[in-house]
């Protein structure tokens, strides 16, 4: 058996902590039931040649403050009950709900960063393995976006 390459042990790393963040995100979580106390909405602006813009919402509880959708935020009223389920590791909201309601909503960037990306990572890493050096700009690339996301998710 040879020798890991730094190349090889870096990947196994990176492995490992997107595999933590998968992992976070998959755990039910601790179950909250709050009453909302503030429903905000900021006005995004792009400074662009397109001159758009988007409304962000966010929803805060007495322990919580976290983004959701445009149709939940406009669907719910202050003093109004919320469930939502907080992640074991990172402390994040996974998914929200109106607890008389059957379906759970999950912030797109939540989902992004805490199922797409690690899911990316982890075949991007394991490629690696096989290919070693054929794909090594790639999985540097996943290994800065892995840091990002640890970093976003430790703020």
């Amino acid at each position: 058996m040879t020798n890991p390459t730094p190349f090889t042990i870096f990947n196994a790393i990176f492995s490992l902590a997107a595999l933590l963040i998968l992992i976070d995100f998959a755990l039910p979580g601790k179950l909250v039931s709050h009453k909302i106390v503030d429903i905000q909405s900021a006005h995004q602006q792009y400074y662009n040649a397109g001159g758009n813009s988007h409304y962000s919402y966010a929803i805060t509880t007495n322990a919580h403050t976290f983004p959701v959708t445009e149709a939940f935020a406009q669907s719910v009223q202050v003093n109004q009950k919320i469930e939502y389920s907080v992640s074991s590791i990172f402390k994040e909201v996974n998914w929200y709900k109106i607890p008389s309601a059957n379906n759970r909503s999950i912030y797109s960037l939540r989902l992004v960063s805490g199922l797409v990306l690690p899911l990316l990572a982890i075949i991007v890493f394991a490629a690696a393995f096989k290919y070693k050096k054929k794909i090594s700009t790639l999985a540097f690339v996943f290994q800065v976006l892995v840091i990002a996301d640890l970093i976003f998710l430790l703020v």
